[in-house]
Order: C-alpha cells, then sequence, then structure tokens
C-alpha cells in the first residue's frame, strides 16, 4: 500500500486569503503584467465561489463566462466594471485573452505606477491600472471570504490538499493518510 501524507487542506476562503489577497499584494508591486493574468482569471474564481455548483470544476459550455460576470454584477468592490462587460467585452478582452494566450485582447490595455491612469477610455480601449485594479480585486476577495455559505457548500470543504514528501513514514493508523 501507498500512502499519502497529507500536510494540510486548505478551504476556499483560506486560498482567496493566503494566495489572491496576501501573495499578490506582493506579487503586483514588483509583477503587475503576471498580476493581470492572476487577477483575471481570480475573478472567474470569485464567481464559482458564488455559483451554487457543487463541482469546482463544472465545465458546462459558458459556465466560465457566467462565473466571471456573476462576480463583477454581484460583488460591489467590482461595481465600476459592469459598464463594461458589454462595451468592452471585459471577459473575452481580459480574461480570455490572459488565460488562451497570455495577452489581453483589443479592446483594454493595461498600465502600471505612472503610466496612464485606471479606468480611462483612450482611442476606444478601456485602460486598467494594476495597482487600483488590484485594490478593486482584493475588495471582492474580501466580500467574498466575509460571505456566509451552508456547512454543505463548496466554500466549506477543502480546495486544495498539500501532500507532505513522500519519503516521509506514513503514521500507522492515522486518519491523516490517504490510500492511493
Amino acid at each position: 500500500q501507498k500512502y499519502l501524507l497529507i500536510m494540510k487542506t486548505i478551504k476556499p476562503k483560506e486560498f482567496i486569503s493566503q494566495v489572491l489577497i496576501d501573495e499578490l499584494s506582493e506579487i503586483h508591486l514588483k509583477h503587475p503584467y503576471i498580476s493581470f493574468a492572476i487577477m483575471a482569471i481570480g475573478i472567474e474564481f470569485l464567481g464559482k465561489c458564488l455559483n451554487n455548483k457543487r463541482d469546482w470544476n463544472f465545465t458546462k459550455k459558458g459556465q466560465s463566462k457566467k462565473d466571471f460576470e456573476n462576480a463583477i454584477k454581484r460583488l460591489g468592490s467590482l461595481e465600476k466594471y459592469r459598464p463594461y462587460l458589454e462595451s468592452h467585452k471585459l471577459y473575452n478582452a481580459l480574461r480570455n485573452g490572459f488565460a488562451h494566450s497570455f495577452v489581453p485582447k483589443g479592446t483594454i490595455t493595461l498600465s502600471s505606477k505612472k503610466e496612464m491612469p485606471h479606468m480611462k477610455v483612450h482611442e476606444g480601449k478601456l485602460n486598467l491600472k494594476c495597482e487600483d485594479f488590484f485594490i478593486d480585486f482584493k475588495g471582492a476577495c474580501s466580500e467574498v471570504i466575509n460571505m456566509s455559505f451552508p456547512e454543505t457548500n463548496k466554500m466549506n470543504k477543502p480546495l486544495l490538499i498539500v501532500p507532505d514528501n513522500p519519503d516521509n513514514t506514513p503514521i500507522p493508523n492515522s486518519n491523516l493518510n490517504t490510500v492511493i
């Protein structure tokens, strides 16, 4: 028998706090471009937190767009982006651009620090400034963290399982061991 010794499990709210807030708080200051990719896909994740699906990887056609847009429509910190869902096809330009080719699509531009201001439309394109976008994203993350979910909801179950080093000896008769 092989054992996978679980070091820890991470629930969705812990993931949001530790990764999408704490880690991204550091990353966005030094690596704004990479931060846009994380935030674009992170908005979809926040929408997944809000949907009623039991499975995180529910893959019905169009679900990613629904989750991304649901986060923007339901979370107050993202309210200012609502008009741009249609006018600038924000899902396609931001989320799909980064998820599929790691570049935004043509209806948006990106800036950081002393470059173009946030939410400025120029030549028909919406500019997103990393530091300002992060403030809004972080606010949306905090909103989800502060929400209550039924005990049986996926938000109260492990999202990630972090295994220990496989060379470590499993603890006999421990409920921390998972047979694989």
